[in-house]
């Protein structure tokens, strides 16, 4: 009996080890990161298109967000302010979509496989949220006038206008607020 009792404390200690050594689980979520196609004309006050190819089908951003409230995030794997709201735009995700709110992340990440770079960096944190890696001349950035600090982000209302921009890194409540401006039910 005591060899058992010897045998089950073992047992609960390596679990426990092994649970503090790689901390707790996380939620498996599918990684949805893509290169960017082509990107669309600047528009005074709205959105701009832009096309990635998902699994074999031509996607547009238009399409994806009709209808929604978007948070466009403009960031890059090596910018500490862009990751430090990661976890934040991750719940926002999660907690919002049923409110129709649509995260969506364009990395200006640029090295050798800037996509599989992202890719890796966004497994590791949980985004399920879909990134589009612009492109080496930062269309998108540039569609969207200019980028001149990450994080930039954009919130766009239900009819794809642009109702506010944002530079620099912002709580969730700040973001939340944002989002609740643009005309969230």
């Amino acid at each position: 009996m005591k060899l058992l009792s010897l045998a089950s404390l073992a047992l609960v200690i390596s679990v426990v080890t092994m649970h503090c050594a790689n901390g707790p689980a996380r939620p498996t979520t599918p990684t949805k990161v893509f290169p960017v196609q082509s990107v669309g004309t600047k528009s005074e006050g709205k959105a701009v298109d832009f096309t990635w190819v998902d699994n074999g089908k031509k996607t547009s951003f238009l399409e994806v967000t009709s209808g929604k409230v978007v948070l466009l995030n403009i960031w890059a794997t090596w910018c500490p302010p862009c990751r430090r709201e990661i976890p934040d735009l991750v719940a926002i995700a999660n907690e919002m979509a049923a409110k129709g709110v649509v995260v969506f992340g364009v990395s200006l990440d640029s090295k050798a496989d800037p996509v599989a770079s992202v890719k890796a960096f966004a497994e590791k944190q949980s985004i399920g949220y879909i990134n589009v890696v612009d492109n080496s001349s930062n269309q998108i950035a540039d569609a969207y006038g200019g980028i001149q600090s990450i994080p930039t982000t954009f919130i766009i209302d239900r009819q794809g206008n642009i109702v506010q921009k944002i530079v620099g890194s912002q709580s969730k409540e700040a973001f939340v607020a944002a989002l609740q401006k643009a005309g969230l039910n």
